[in-house]
């Protein structure tokens, strides 16, 4: 779309605030890759703990449960 806009007959004005909405647009795309990048990351250590931390916890259940009988 932005490309079309550029292909236009624009005013220097115009062509100003076509310039200053694309690098707006990068900013947020780069911010928002970033975010989800973070997210992604984020979401895997929590899996892996969660795992590694479920499994301990059951092996405590156990124990606990034998040490009761």
């Amino acid at each position: 779309m932005l490309q079309e806009l550029k292909g236009l007959d624009l005013t220097d004005s115009q062509r100003e605030k076509l310039i200053k909405l694309e690098k707006n647009l990068d900013t947020e795309k780069k911010d928002h890759d970033q975010q989800k990048k973070e997210e992604k990351s984020q979401n895997g250590f929590v899996k892996f703990f969660a795992r590694k931390n479920g499994a301990h916890s059951k092996n405590k259940q156990h124990d606990s449960h034998e040490v009761e009988r």
